[in-house]
């Protein structure tokens, strides 16, 4: 029974996404990894899919390159026929650059977790990190608004 419960514990503990850059400076790469760590987006066109951020909390390391946070999500899901369900989540991460060439990245949760939400969880991190990366703009709840050049009316 030790060796089950022991074997579940590393099953679920340290799982995570790798990826790489190509085609990025690891110094512009970084700069993005600790913006989406900062302001993550929950948005999304399927409500399903769509969390409120209620806590996020972000340690940077800038000398060994590595971000933890921790993270409270909520969601009430509607589904036609079901009864609501309410969901609150607790998420630990860590993401770590490495100096690689091309500049490399895992993400992974420092608590134990279902694998396949550590993946998607990851994979939702980096997609928003490329389209940062991509020059594209970010949702327009995350820009800082532009100072107008016209002059008020007096």
């Amino acid at each position: 029974m030790k060796v089950l419960l022991w074997l579940l514990i590393v099953c679920l503990t340290g799982c995570g996404v790798d990826t790489t850059f190509p085609g990025h400076d690891a110094d512009q790469l970084w700069r993005a990894l600790k913006a989406v760590a900062e302001q993550p987006d929950y948005a999304h066109a399927d409500p399903t899919k769509e969390w409120t951020l209620v806590e996020n909390t972000v340690r940077i390391d800038e000398v060994h390159r590595r971000i933890d946070i921790d993270r409270r999500v909520q969601r009430l899901l509607h589904r036609p026929r079901t009864q609501s369900l309410y969901e609150d989540v607790h998420w630990s991460f860590q993401i770590q650059q490495f100096a690689t060439d091309p500049p490399s990245v895992r993400f992974e949760a420092t608590e134990p977790e279902l694998p396949t939400k550590v993946h998607f969880e990851g994979e939702r991190y980096f997609a928003e990190v490329r389209l940062l990366l991509s020059g594209l703009p970010r949702p327009q709840r995350l820009r800082t608004p532009a100072v107008s050049d016209e002059v008020p009316p007096s």
